[in-house]
């Protein structure tokens, strides 16, 4: 298996370093970074919402449009992030990286990240696609959702700071894993400002916000970047092929991170 993840990482390098990404500037990743780094559909809005809301100026409302002045994206907003203080916090769907001294990892359900990434994608995939077709792809960006995990934790005795947050952590108890973030991003913040942040980042909100004020970046043309934000969405959805597909390929990844015991699910 490892020697089977370091050929198929080895390969998403080598086709992120093919990729031209037009950046404003080059990036010095300093040691106080921190890196909040998810698979797509994991979580990383969410997260990003949490903490805009603890560290935005009072007489702002954190939408679409401005939450990368808070919580910049690497390579989008590079002139951004370069114009920010200490600690600066950082939205990445980058697999492993060495130079990222200090992560904030959210990882997900697999099955019902597929599941949201679907239906995320579903305006730019070919007509008529259905999601056992979707899940069955092996172009997904950046890379699998299996290989995404493993790069990140297969690495964590290199990493001088690592703190893992699951999706579905944040759906029971949004309070307590804040504070864990904050914490460990060194954030000095009050009980109060806490829960307001989680308030205001509810998903009611998050999706009236979406609906009428749009996104600044909106790259795949959905209506509906907010969906449903529940945890199980994929009992829903999965055949029972499907099920023996995932569990071949990533199956085992389940398993690693608590969600099942044993391939029998």
């Amino acid at each position: 298996m490892i020697k089977r993840l370091k050929n198929r990482i080895t390969a998403i390098l080598r086709k992120e370093k093919r990729k031209k990404v037009s950046r404003k500037e080059s990036l010095d990743i300093l040691p106080e970074d921190v890196f909040l780094v998810s698979y797509p559909r994991s979580g990383n809005t969410w997260v990003r919402f949490l903490l805009a809301n603890l560290i935005k100026r009072a007489d702002e409302t954190i939408d679409f449009h401005n939450i990368h002045e808070y919580i910049p994206e690497e390579g989008r907003n590079n002139d951004i992030i370069n114009t920010l203080s200490s600690p600066r916090i950082i939205k990445t769907h980058s697999i492993y990286k060495a130079d990222y001294s200090r992560v904030i990892y959210l990882v997900r359900d697999g099955r019902d990240v597929y599941v949201s990434y679907y239906h995320y994608r579903l305006k730019i995939l070919p007509e008529g696609c259905t999601f056992s077709e979707f899940l069955r792809m092996d172009d997904h960006s950046p890379c699998l959702w299996g290989d995404h995990v493993e790069s990140w934790l297969s690495h964590q005795e290199r990493l001088s700071g690592i703190l893992i947050v699951s999706y579905e952590n944040l759906l029971s108890n949004p309070k307590a894993e804040l504070k864990r973030m904050v914490d460990f991003i060194g954030i000095q913040v009050t009980e109060e400002e806490i829960i307001q942040a989680v308030h205001a980042s509810r998903f009611e909100n998050m999706r009236e916000i979406d609906q009428t004020k749009g996104r600044k970046y909106n790259l795949t043309g959905t209506d509906e970047f907010i969906r449903k934000g529940i945890k199980g969405d994929w009992r829903e959805q999965f055949t029972q092929d499907d099920i023996k597909f995932f569990n071949k390929r990533e199956g085992n990844i389940l398993i690693d991170l608590g969600y099942e015991e044993s391939l029998e699910w």
